[in-house]
């Protein structure tokens, strides 16, 4: 097996042995050569079924280089720091533990990374695989974010202001991740993504997305409940907070100014709804807004 693979691919994960043997299966049919990656597994505590099942798969898979751990730190930056500590390659991936990527997903981030110099890290297409079997109801495109689903289109482009790579599948150059400091783990709930990709942006480091650099995104029934929706809602709000701490009063003021932005454009996107008769599109769509607001200015 070669000792230096060309990419490291990692995945975090905590009591989701639900989705784990999916996401770790998709990984064997990579279009890669077995010898130009490895898997490297980071149990972040969890007390179900993870440790048996990521030995069976490291057992029936000989063939494959896969590395497990536990991190006992609590939080998925600490586990995600613990995965880029052990990694052995220049390149980085992470994928959910609930995610299967697609066939030729290493392969593609291997020759891009090879063919782009400048280019520091990638984010992808992100199709949810519904559960219940279909999407809900109070699904909009500006509440994309709430199930992790990402699609700007069919060619390889920048972000759109504002946006960046979901955690849920991304990968880095990885001297770009001690740059930056790594993940933080003061923060917790996607802000450690965002910060992640705030970092790179200070420091001029290009990012962009790649359409073929692809992954379903497992959501189970509970994650679309109201109450999921609004206590996620509310979380993004603090968790933004929690993230411009120390950064500056200025900071503050942009941000409390766009999310009052947003939400009085939601007021007028939801009217739009609610004249189509899609009433709860534009009820989950204000009561996002204002969660977020106000979870902001959480104690």
């Amino acid at each position: 097996m070669n000792q230096n693979p060309k990419i490291s691919v990692i995945i975090c994960t905590y009591n989701r042995d639900k989705f784990l043997p999916g996401a770790l299966e998709a990984l064997t049919k990579q279009t890669l050569s077995k010898n130009l990656f490895e898997i490297i597994i980071v149990n972040n505590n969890s007390t179900d079924n993870t440790e048996t099942i990521s030995k069976n798969f490291i057992d029936a898979h000989k063939d494959l280089n896969i590395k497990y751990f536990v991190e006992t730190n609590k939080g998925l930056s600490a586990a995600r720091n613990r995965g880029i500590k052990e990694a052995s390659s220049e390149l980085i991936s992470f994928i959910d533990d609930d995610a299967e990527v697609s066939e030729n997903y290493l392969q593609i981030a291997v020759d891009f990374f090879t063919n782009h110099p400048d280019v520091d890290a990638i984010g992808g297409k992100i199709t949810p695989v519904y559960e219940s079997g279909k999407e809900p109801e109070w699904l909009s495109k500006y509440m994309w974010g709430l199930v992790t689903k990402a699609d700007f289109g069919d060619k390889i482009r920048e972000y759109p202001d504002s946006k960046s790579p979901y955690g849920c599948s991304m990968a880095f150059r990885k001297k770009v991740l001690y740059e930056a400091g790594l993940f933080n783990t003061n923060l917790l709930f996607r802000s450690e993504d965002k910060y992640i990709f705030y970092k790179l942006r200070e420091k001029g480091n290009k990012f962009l997305y790649h359409p073929e650099f692809a992954v379903k995104h497992h959501i189970d029934n509970k994650r679309t409940t109201y109450e999921s929706i609004m206590k996620i809602s509310y979380e993004v709000g603090a968790g933004e907070r929690d993230r411009l701490k120390g950064e500056g009063i200025l900071k503050h003021i942009i941000k409390i100014a766009e999310y009052k932005i947003k939400l009085i454009a939601a007021l007028f996107i939801a009217l739009g709804f609610f004249i189509k008769f899609d009433f709860k599109k534009g009820e989950y769509l204000i009561k996002n807004r204002w969660l977020t607001l106000i979870g902001f200015f959480k104690v």
